[in-house]
This record gives structure tokens, sequence and C-alpha cells, in this order.
């Protein structure tokens, strides 16, 4: 009685079927032949099968069972177990017959039981002849039938009676005839020292577990982050060049119509003999000094511009410095009182600025 109470206690930090449903389960092993050999049905309490993890009760069994077992004759074969229970009882009984692949399995279902042992025999998978003499001890049977469902004999375990002041000793002396050596059962205090240690060691695991996950969702976190800030950074790489590049293209397009209208004024010019400017102006003296603009059209755009204040067109060239070298551009035929302008990006600020009459035979200067 002392010893099924210490089993109780132990189990109740996990189990919370202590009015469970029953579930049935049943062993087999290989004789030295290659036969395989099987237990009858036992009927046991829904946590007769609980171990240290609080698997193979009856909800967990219910849980598993709706979620896999598809077939009627499904069943679950059990793979933890402490080593005084139904299971382990059973290990033991195998290797004391020097047989082996001892294992057992377990379902809710009485008919899922008896519909497995059905299937099994019609394949010939298993012999006929059962392991009729094999009965397990403080292992939570409540009832134990042949493989047609009838009950078998009066083989249910029944709760201990309550201990005599003085038990007989002939009583005494004939259990101990009869009965084979036992397993040495627990105290109070050894089962509670047991379970402490399993607990213990369960939650250490469960805390091993917990960090390990918690290691990988903060890696997944940091990779997400990487990415996000990559494809941000890519992005404005991308924008900028792109608003570099329309800049660029707008000066062309602005050459390219300064380039039109001063050949079309030379056209003109010729067409109707209107002769040749004089070229002996310095158009350096009538060209203001240039007036640079910052973020002028494009954030990180410098500009730099002129006023011809000669009376006739000049050409100018535009030079800015930037944080690699001398950028220029050349403006043709810039109308009097005109303006003329050149931008880049990376200006540092220094300007240089060359002009001249156009149509005049001298060249214009460089900073280079």
């Amino acid at each position: 009685m002392r010893i099924k109470l210490a089993v109780a206690l132990a189990a109740l930090p996990f189990a919370t079927t202590a009015n469970a449903a029953n579930v049935y389960a049943a062993c087999g092993h290989e004789d030295a032949t290659g036969n395989s050999l099987m237990t009858q049905l036992f009927t046991l309490k829904g946590d007769a099968l609980r171990d240290y993890y609080g698997e193979w009760t009856y909800e967990k069994n219910k849980a598993w069972e709706e979620q896999f077992a598809k077939e009627p004759d499904s069943v679950r074969p059990i793979s933890g177990y402490y080593d005084y229970n139904f299971v382990g009882q059973f290990s033991k009984y195998a290797e004391a017959h020097g047989d082996s692949h001892a294992g057992c399995w377990v379902t809710t279902s009485k008919e899922h039981a008896l519909a497995w042992f059905a299937t099994r025999s019609a394949r010939r998978d298993i012999v006929t002849n059962l392991i009729r003499d094999w009965m397990p001890k403080d292992a939570g049977v409540v009832g134990v039938s042949d493989w047609s469902g009838r009950p078998v004999g009066a083989a249910v375990e029944a709760d201990a009676e309550p201990e005599a002041d003085e038990p007989s000793s002939r009583k005494t002396d004939e259990a101990a005839s009869d009965s084979a050596p036992a397993r040495h059962k627990m105290t109070n205090a050894e089962a509670d020292a047991k379970f402490a240690a399993d607990r213990a060691e369960y939650e250490k695991k469960l805390a091993e577990q917990k960090r390990k996950v918690a290691e990988y969702e903060q890696a997944q976190a940091d990779v997400a982050k990487r990415k996000t800030e990559q494809a941000a950074a890519a992005q404005n790489a991308l924008d900028a060049f792109r608003k570099e590049k329309e800049a660029h293209d707008a000066q062309v397009a602005q050459y390219e119509r300064e380039v039109a209208a001063q050949n079309y004024r030379a056209e003109f010019d010729r067409r109707h003999a209107l002769g040749e400017p004089s070229t002996d102006t310095d158009a350096n003296q009538c060209v203001t000094t240039a007036e640079t603009r910052l973020n002028d059209t494009f954030q990180g755009n410098t500009s730099a511009s002129i006023i011809n204040g000669c009376g006739q067109p000049v050409d100018v060239r535009i030079c800015l410095m930037t944080d690699k070298s001398w950028n220029c551009g050349v403006r043709w035929g810039v109308a009097s009182q005109g303006s003329a302008s050149f931008s880049s990006f990376n200006a540092t600020g220094q300007v240089f600025v060359d002009a001249k009459i156009t149509g005049s035979g001298k060249s214009l200067a460089s900073p280079n």
C-alpha cells in the first residue's frame, strides 16, 4: 500500500488523469526460433503507462490517435517507460527467457486492439500460442481478456487490504516459499527522491530546448533584418544613380539645343552676308564672375553660372573641381545679356571660367 501511494504522489505534478478512462495494451517478443509471441490483452488505468515526460496517458494517446490513427487496427508503439511499470516488467520477462525484440503498444480503443490482432493473425505475422503465464504486478492492471474480447480469469490487481497488526507466520512462510524473489520496492522517501531527480532532469532538458529555440529565432530575425537593410541600401543607390543620370541627360539636351541654336545663327548670318563680328574684344572682360549655387537642380548638385555682358555672343568654358578632378562643360554662342551655367555632383567649390567671342580663332583655356 505504501509503494502505491508513493507512486501516486510522484505522478501528481505531471498527470491530471486520476479518473481518466482506461487504455488497452499488449506486448510481444520473438522466441529462439524467430516466432512472434503475444501476451493477452490488458486493460490498464489511464495513467498506468505514464513516463517522466508525462507521455502515454489516456489523454496523450487519445490525441495521438486523433491525428495519426487512420486505420481501424491502428495502435501506438510505446517508446518510453519506467522499468517498474507494465512495459518495464515485460522487458525483464523477455530478457529472463532469453528472447529478443520485446515491445509493447497501447490504444484507447478495445476495437482497435482486437482488429490489430485479427489482422496480423490472418497474415500469420504472430503465432496463435499466447503468453498466458505473465502477469505484471502493481502496474495498474484492471482487466485481462483473450483476443476474442472475453475476460480471462480473475487476474485483476486488487487494492491491497489494510495490513493486520500481527500477520500469520504461517501465511508469511507460505508466501516466502511460493513466490519468486521480488524486485526491491521503493520506500516513500526513495520514490520522492526518484521523482524529484526525474523532474529536475526533465526541466533541465526543457530549458535547454527553449534556449536553442530562442537562439534560432534570434538568428532568423537577424537574417531578416540584414536582408531588409541590404534591400534599402540597394534601392537608395539605384535612386541616386537615376537622379544623376537624369541630370546628365538634361545637361546633354541643353548643350545640344545651344549647339543647334548657334548653328542656326551662323547659317542665318552666312545666307544674309552679315559678315563676321569683331573678335578683338577679350570676352573675359565682359563676362561676369561665376556664381555658384548648392543643391541647384538635385540634392548634392552644385551649379556655376555667368552672364554675358559683351555686346556679341561668346563661347564659355565653365569647370567645377570635384573630389576627384575638374569637371568641365562648354556653352557655345551665349547671347549678349544671356546666361550660361554648368553643374556637377561632389563639387568642392573651386570654379574655373574662360570665355571668347564666338567665331574668334582663340582657343578656350582649360584648368588642367
